[in-house]
């Protein structure tokens, strides 16, 4: 547990000229903190990818990964006490519990890797586009529209009901669709980590050709 949690206003997003993940309204889950701690996540996620792909600067992995397991953390948490505080101990609120839990284990994998570097960026903004897409589109949106409509006094059966309704049809190919789109921009952004590594590669190699 966090001893001093940060909040989504303390935390300010920084501006990113490159985005893998452009927020836009289809993510907000209508819960304003949560929807502020969400713009954070994307944030980290957004700046990650503008360091590798566009300034070609060297980072610190370790310092990233501290950043995101230190806010996912607080995040998750506070998620998660709005669940069960609106849910009780229900099936709805465990498993959400067991996906955040997954989502560290995916992350603690990175942390610990010994692979190259390159690979790591690889598969970490890939994971990250598509799991925080997902997440939100679909697990997060629901949680929300679940508690917001006991809020309303709906019992929760009804209210479990209710929101499988209205996150069904045109809504379920919408989230389709920005899956796919947010999945094709992580593949985009890794492409383009390659050819810069590439071409630092290709640099460097003539450099050493010219100096020798």
């Amino acid at each position: 547990m966090l001893t001093q949690r940060p909040t989504a206003m303390d935390i300010k997003p920084e501006s990113s000229g490159f985005e893998i993940f452009p927020w836009n309204r289809n993510f907000e889950t209508g819960l304003e903190e949560i929807d502020k701690q969400h713009r954070v996540l994307v944030d980290i996620l957004n700046r990650l990818a503008e360091h590798f792909a566009i300034e070609g600067a060297e980072l610190n992995c370790s310092v990233i990964l501290d950043e995101l397991l230190a806010y996912t953390a607080f995040h998750f948490e506070c998620e998660e006490t709005i669940w069960n505080n609106a849910l009780g101990n229900c099936d709805m609120a465990r498993n959400h519990h067991d996906c955040h839990q997954m989502f560290f284990a995916q992350i603690q994998e990175h942390r610990q890797s010994q692979a190259p570097r390159e690979q790591i960026l690889e598969e970490l903004l890939t994971f990250l586009t598509r799991w925080l897409a997902f997440h939100i589109l679909e697990s997060d949106r629901r949680m929300a529209h679940t508690v917001k409509a006991l809020e309303r006094g709906v019992p929760l059966e009804q209210a479990r009901h209710e929101v499988d309704s209205e996150l069904s049809g045109s809504i379920s190919v919408l989230v389709n669709a920005l899956l796919e789109i947010y999945g094709k921009l992580s593949e985009t952004t890794v492409q383009l980590i390659r050819e810069k590594n590439a071409r630092f590669r290709a640099e460097d190699e003539l450099v050493r050709i010219r100096n020798g």
